[in-house]
Order: structure tokens, then sequence, then C-alpha cells
């Protein structure tokens, strides 16, 4: 069996290549805490693909946000055990099911099926029952760390937005704490006056859905057939590419569109399950990039090549919440179908988006979903110009704050009491609650952006995988390989 190497080499000074600055580690506790919690969370895709755990970890060392979004295990591991986070007024002990990783990228629009868009959870890989406290402090952070990146290029609008991490945070718990506070959840969010950002997302995404941009921009029409392209797919990330499948797959894949279409709310056309071309998709995603990802092209409701369906079939692993919350708290089943539950519980609508169900493929849990260039994502590198104003991104902070509340609301149909535990646990202290979640946001903000610093120079010091050395016990089977082959990782 392969083992971590334990013996954490002292870490001298080190040309970060990346950063293009110089640095010095010291081989503290911090540095040695980081590189064991990520490592053995990442244990099982260091052992199998190393070459795409790789890709993750520069894709966690490329930016600040990066990293936290590929960090939620080190996030838990800090909310569970460190003293100068971990301490608050408000009793944590109520468990909503919620997305687990609350950050603000996990976070666009959803094509129903009457074809009406709203903003809505679009990940969740972590959806499981966590503390309510746990995800309010996740979003409001990840709002701070997201001011301190956003204004890319404009380092003076960069650091307007910075100074405004705390007024910003506090706009995540107070919009937050009014919806758990109210008598009823707000209504479902759809096109029309949403504030800049989530304004902005409607206008992209109904410019893409009415175009279906998909077809355009991940296919192509041969001889009057449709494929899907091959090669790179993002021109703002090399890695993220179309590869050929392995023929196990091929095999595989009908028996898993079968499945999954008997996992819907809503039945869909065998045709659903007619393939007309397969690929799988590398360097996708941060924390998800070294997860079996494949793209599969199907026939839609008819035989005609402008209504064809592009579907992500993806690979789902335990939430991670089962070591962190109370014994027969989280949730039990599969991957997959702890994920598409907590889907449909988070949603404002169960069907918000019709084609999202489950699967297993080759004994792998996946997740299926349809892949539309209608579901845009909040992203930070947007947020610039207009929409990296403070005010903006507090409007944001706001928004996505009653956001989250709506989420955790959710889980009363099926666990009563929650909302009113989680608003006694707030009572009349709301501005104190804001106040308490606001300070806390940035200082885990600043810990986040030291945490960077100490990553992106373990990596530099340690090599790709911050020391962890796989050996040949951990040679992939054929069925494996067909799954999780590193194909042109980099």
């Amino acid at each position: 069996m392969n083992r971590l190497r334990a013996t954490f080499a002292s870490v001298t000074t080190c040309s970060l290549v990346l950063l293009g600055v110089g640095c010095e580690v010291a081989d503290d506790a911090r540095s040695a805490e980081i590189a064991s919690v990520l490592t053995r969370a990442d244990e099982p895709l260091l052992r199998t693909r190393p070459r795409l755990a790789a890709s993750k970890y520069r894709a966690m060392a490329a930016s600040r946000f990066g990293f936290f979004r590929g960090s939620f295990p080190l996030f838990v591991h800090d909310a569970e055990g460190d003293a100068a986070l971990a301490p608050s007024a408000f009793d944590p002990r109520s468990f909503p099911f919620s997305v687990g990783d609350a950050h603000p990228e996990n976070v666009g629009t959803l094509l129903a099926g009457d074809g009406t868009l709203a903003i809505e959870p679009n990940d969740f890989d972590a959806a499981d029952r966590w503390p309510w406290l746990w995800e309010v402090r996740r979003l409001a952070t990840g709002m701070a760390v997201a001011a301190s990146e956003s204004n890319a290029g404009d380092e003076a609008a960069r650091a307007v937005a910075d100074d405004a991490r705390r007024a910003i945070a506090r706009g995540v718990a107070l919009g937050y704490a009014e919806v758990l506070l109210a008598k009823a959840a707000p209504a479902r969010l759809e096109e029309g006056d949403q504030g800049p950002h989530f304004s902005d997302l409607f206008e992209r995404g109904r410019e893409d859905a009415d175009d279906r941009s998909e077809l355009a921009e991940l296919t192509v029409v041969r001889e009057g057939a449709r494929f899907l392209t091959r090669g790179p797919v993002d021109e703002d990330d090399p890695e993220n590419v179309y590869v050929d499948v392995d023929p196990l797959v091929i095999d595989a894949m009908p028996a898993t569109l079968t499945a999954w279409r008997r996992s819907l709310l809503e039945p869909v056309g065998e045709s659903f399950a007619t393939i007309k071309d397969l690929a799988r998709e590398l360097g996708s995603g941060v924390a998800s990039r070294p997860r079996a990802r494949f793209i599969v092209l199907v026939e839609g409701p008819s035989t005609a090549i402008d209504d064809d369906v592009i579907l992500e079939v993806k690979e789902i692993a335990d939430s991670g919440a089962s070591g962190f919350v109370p014994p027969g708290v989280a949730t039990d089943g599969t991957p997959a179908a702890r994920a598409v539950r907590g889907a449909r519980l988070a949603w404002s609508r169960p069907d918000a988006e019709p084609l999202w169900g489950h699967a297993t493929l080759l004994g792998l849990p996946v997740q299926i979903r349809a892949e539309r260039e209608a579901h845009k994502t909040l992203r930070v590198e947007r947020m610039v110009g207009a929409l990296g104003t403070p005010e903006a991104l507090a409007d944001l902070a706001d928004r996505l704050g009653a956001l989250l509340g709506r989420v955790h609301r959710g889980s009363e149909a099926e666990w009563p009491g929650t909302t009113q535990a989680i608003a006694t646990a707030i009572g009349s202290s709301e501005a104190a609650f804001a106040d308490e979640q606001a300070e806390l946001a940035v200082r885990w903000s600043n810990r986040v952006a030291d945490d960077h610093r100490v990553f992106v120079a373990l990596l530099e010091a340690r090599g790709p995988l911050l020391g962890f050395a796989p050996d040949s016990a951990d040679a992939l089977d054929a069925e494996e390989r067909a799954l999780f082959g590193e194909g042109d990782a980099r």
C-alpha cells in the first residue's frame, strides 16, 4: 500500500515561478497542517490519478479564490477545531440539507422545463446536512475573498473593494437573517430587476438559451450529422479539453442513460438515451477537476440535429460531512443520489433543471445534467468595472445571503423545526449576528490569503502533489483506466 510521506522537509527560500515572486516559508505547524489536511482529503485522487490531482493543485495555486474553492476540506477542518475562528454567540447545532460548499461561484442561472431562467445553486458535490452557521461563514468569507480578488487589472479599484470586505460580508449575514426570520421563503429569482450581478447573468443566459449556443460552441456538423468537438473548449483555460473516450465507457453509457432517465422527476423520451457522440472532459472546475467527467451528445426530442441535447456525466464522491456532523445526521445513499436530492431541496422548484438526475457508470456514482450555455455561473473574474464596485458586491452579498436562507428553509418539509431552530439561534440580534459573521469573514479571508501563499510555496518546495508519492500498488485496472485514465492531463 502507498503511504503518505510524513517527512515534510524544511522549506527554505523558494522561487514562486507561478506568481513571479520570491518567498520564504517556515516548516511551521500551519504549513504541515495545510499539506496534511489537503492530501488526506485527496488521497484517493493522489493515489489513482496523480496528474489530474496535480492539475487541481495548479488551479488552486493560480489565484486566491481558486485556492478557496479547492480547499473546502481545510475550511471545514478549521471550522470544527480552530479556536480563533470557531466560537460564536449563535448556536450552530441545526443541520439543514444544503450545498455544503456555499461559495459565490456555486450559484448561477438554470433553465427550467418551461423555458424560464432562475438563479439557483448549481453545484452539489458537497451537498449534505451541514451546520447552518458554517455555510453562512463559508459564503461570507467567499464574498470577502472575492472582493480582494475583484477588479483584475485595476489595482485602485481592487483596493477600494478590499477595504469594503467587512461591509460586503456583513451583507451576506443580513440577507440570510432576514429570510430566516421571515414567515415565508422568498419567491423564485426569475428574470427582472435582480441587481447588477444577477441581471448580468440573466442577460447573457437568456441570449444563449434562445440561440442554443452550446451546440455552436461545443459541436460541429459534418455531412448532416452533429458531433462533439475535440480539443480545447475554453479559451481562458488551455487545460479544459474534450478528448476521445475509452471503448469500455462507450459500451457502458447506454445503460447509464437508461438509469438516469428513471431518476428524473418527469419522464423524457427514449431518444434522450440515443447517443450521437461521447467525449471525456478534462480540466473543468477546481475541486472537482480530477473527477471523471464525460460529455454526451444525445438525440433530444426529435431526429432533427437542431434540437440535439448535450449532457454532462460527472463523478460524485462522498460529501465529507460524516466526519464533522453528529452520528446519524449525514445522509445515507449513493453520493450522486445525495447530490440530486440536495439540489431538489435547495431549488425554488424541484424541476429547476429538469434533466438533473443520477445513475452509475461502471459502478461509479454519477450525476447527470444538461450542459447548456444558458447556465451561467457567477465568476470572480467578471467582478470588474460596474460589477466590481463595493456597492455592486454588497448588493450581490445580500442577495446570496438571502438565497442561502431560502435554501436552508427548504429543509423544513423533511426536518420540521429547522427554520425555527435557526431563527431562535439568531434571535432578535440581527445586527450582532451580522457583526460577528463580518468580523469572522475578514479574519478568515486574511487566513485564506496567508494559506494561499503557503500552499504555493509548498508546491514549489515539495512538488506538484505536496510531497505525496504514489507507487505501483495503486495501478488502475482496465475499468478504472477507462474512467480515470489521465488522458491529456498536463
